[in-house]
């Protein structure tokens, strides 16, 4: 199949570069704009900005060690960091490796315990993610799913660490399914699998009461209708305790069972905004424990393993700000002094909270605090950033700024301009779309978009109608029907940029993947028809990008995991209305774009399918578009090793310097 999609692309010659694993298929390793700055000692190379990293996913075991996930070798495996004298800055942790998975460790799960890990990993970029117990002291391991057709999630650890209630749709492709997993005594590893809850649906479970009895679940149907559902284990029975308007839907989703029986779950039931709410399950009453939390919507929300303290974060125009209480009284306890950024919680357990600062420039750095008897807190940082020698305090800090969209909805974006620009000194500008669509930019950071700034570069990053983060009407504005609407958004993006002189037209290129990917492409073409309808003179854009992104709705529903295709359907639109899908897929108004292109996709990507890129590659070169076509064959649905980041990157980088130019 590979080598026929290649020979399909190569018939009509198209230039194909692939990743670092096809290299056997003819091309020859070059890392191009990765290495085109290492001669200039005094300004860092791509190479150097795409090397920096930060230890993710840590957790302090409690003999004093720590797990972290990391990719020293370019592909994210599990280490155990032993450190000297308390401290695990680098020079006195050493770092022990405990996995050794070819394509990487996704991710990994903590017993409450710290005596037992769960490993999730998957193969080639498929997703079907397995599941692998792991001895963090001795190392040993026993596999607990192990069906490279099925994917699985660890959804929670009983309370006393004996097992795990996991999510796998090992029965059905698109329903996920819930399993009770028991350990067997002795450590080896070995256990029991049961199946607790088989119903259509994407289920998950949150919590378990503290008989063991019953169980807390939620079933995703869509970003704006999610239940919770008390499951009783012994007879399967389902109750709906979902807070949500009579007649209508909500976004709700469990947190956790309190003492005495009542239940914290969000819901955006009140003007549309994600708040946390107490129900008491033998009354139904429902009440609003943190009401002061003010404008904004939540995040998130967690309880500690004791039930004694609840972290909750704050979605703030798109910073994230955490706030912890007491539980019953709800009371705020007090916090440390945060930097502005996006904090999120990992772990809060004996009132000890393992949180991580991510900004423009401190890449997801981790820290614990814990509160002594009196609620004083104390702060240690538990990882650190290998900067390559990149000096990250000159990194760019982002503007926010908003815009008014065709009919008058007010959006949000973040800018981020070079060293020495000003309002009226236009320089070349990317435009760059998140994913989701029910995503939301936000001030992050991003090594590759801070190389484009410092290579001259300007950067916003909209969210468009469709977007998190404000609410249930905003993100429900581009469903179904008014998809179009939100690449009206996108293009408007561009539209600021030039009226308040940060670029000028032709000098702007789109750049988005999976749905910013759809955005980046469908955005060409609503520029060029605004230029047709005599709504502007010339186009805004002179380039794209698109990263595994969809083109052709119709064929991303029929080719995408069965698992995601009814999820997508409430988003975009069912298979039954080919019209309105035909409608708003770019690939069949390719006519419309009129500038080069640059797509880059996963061979193995198991939710927007590879076709999509080769279709509207082929599309193209049919109407000798410029487009450059690059496929990593051992990837999914992005780049996650560095070999193949390090080509891709750099070719895109060229790509934008050939197109719109440097400043």
């Amino acid at each position: 199949m590979k080598n026929g999609v290649m020979a399909m692309v190569g018939r009509v010659g198209l230039a194909v570069l692939m990743g670092a694993a096809g290299m056997a298929l003819g091309q020859q390793a070059d890392h191009g704009g990765a290495m085109m700055h290492a001669d200039k000692a005094a300004k860092p190379s791509l190479e150097q900005f795409l090397k920096i990293r930060t230890p993710g996913a840590a957790t302090v075991l409690p003999d004093g060690t720590m797990l972290v996930r990391d990719w020293p070798d370019g592909v994210y495996q599990l280490y155990k960091v032993t450190p000297r004298d308390g401290s695990f800055e680098p020079g006195k942790a050493t770092f022990t490796r405990l996995t050794e998975y070819t394509d990487g460790l996704v991710g990994y799960s903590l017993s409450p315990d710290g005596t037992k890990v769960v490993l999730l990993h998957a193969f080639g970029g498929n997703e079907n993610t397995q599941l692998t117990y792991l001895d963090p002291k001795t190392g040993a391991t026993a596999e607990i799913l192990e069906n490279p057709k099925v994917q699985a999630e660890v959804n929670m650890w009983l309370p006393d660490s004996s097992g795990i209630i996991y999510s796998a749709n090992d029965a059905s492709p698109s329903d996920f399914y819930l399993y009770r997993y028991d350990f067997a005594p002795g450590g080896s590893g070995s256990g029991k699998a049961t199946r607790i809850l088989a119903k259509p649906g994407s289920w998950a479970a949150r919590d378990i009461s503290a008989d063991g009895t019953k169980v807390l679940v939620s079933n995703f149907k869509s970003a704006s209708d999610t239940s919770v559902y008390e499951l009783d284990v012994k007879t399967g029975e389902l109750k709906d305790i979902t807070i949500r308007p009579q007649g209508g839907t909500a976004a709700c989703e469990p947190v956790g069972y309190l003492p005495g029986g009542s239940v914290l779950m969000t819901s955006d039931v009140n003007g549309g905004l994600v708040q946390l709410f107490e129900k008491d399950l033998s009354t139904g009453n429902v009440t609003e424990p943190l009401e002061g939390l003010g404008k904004f919507e939540l995040d998130g929300a967690s309880l500690s393993v004791e039930k004694d303290m609840l972290v909750v974060a704050v979605n703030e125009d798109g910073y994230g700000v955490p706030r912890v209480f007491g539980v019953p009284d709800f009371k705020p306890v007090q916090m440390p002094e945060f930097e502005k950024g996006v904090v999120s919680a990992s772990r809060l357990q004996k009132r000890t909270l393992t949180w991580t600062m991510n900004n423009a420039r401190k890449p997801g750095l981790a820290y614990e605090t814990t509160w002594d008897k009196g609620g004083t807190p104390t702060t240690r940082q538990l990882t650190y950033v290998d900067d390559q020698g990149v000096d990250l305090n000159a990194f760019a800090l982002p503007e926010l700024v908003k815009y008014q969209g065709f009919d008058g909805t007010e959006i949000a974006a973040f800018v981020y301009t070079p060293k020495g620009f000003s309002p009226g000194t236009p320089v070349p500008f990317v435009a760059y779309y998140h994913g989701g669509p029910e995503g939301q930019s936000r001030p992050t950071f991003s090594s590759t978009m801070q190389y484009l700034v410092s290579e001259g570069y300007g950067i916003i990053m909209p969210n468009p109608r469709g977007s998190t983060g404000y609410g249930r009407q905003f993100q429900m504005m581009d469903d179904y029907k008014n998809r179009w609407n939100s690449v009206r958004d996108g293009v408007d993006a561009a539209e600021w940029l030039v009226a308040n002189k940060y670029a000028t037209p032709g000098k702007i290129a789109t750049f988005g993947g999976s749905y910013g990917g759809f955005m980046s492409v469908a955005c060409l073409v609503e520029d060029q028809e605004r230029v047709d309808a005599g709504k502007r003179k010339e186009r805004l854009f002179g380039a794209g990008i698109d990263v595994v992104g969809i083109v052709n709705l119709k064929t991303f529903l029929e080719k995408t995991s069965g698992y995601r295709r009814k999820l997508r359907e409430a988003e975009y639109g069912p298979l039954s209305d080919p019209d309105f899908l035909a409608s708003v897929s770019s690939i069949n108004k390719v006519d419309k774009i009129n500038v080069p292109m640059f797509i880059a996709h996963g061979y193995n990507d198991p939710r927007v399918p590879v076709e999509e890129a080769i279709q509207l590659a082929l599309a193209l070169k049919a109407k000798n578009v410029p487009t450059q076509l690059f496929i990593a064959p051992d990837e999914g649905h992005g780049f996650q090793k560095l070999d193949n980041r390090m080509l891709y990157t750099s070719r895109a980088v060229n790509f934008l310097g050939e197109t719109i130019g440097k400043r």
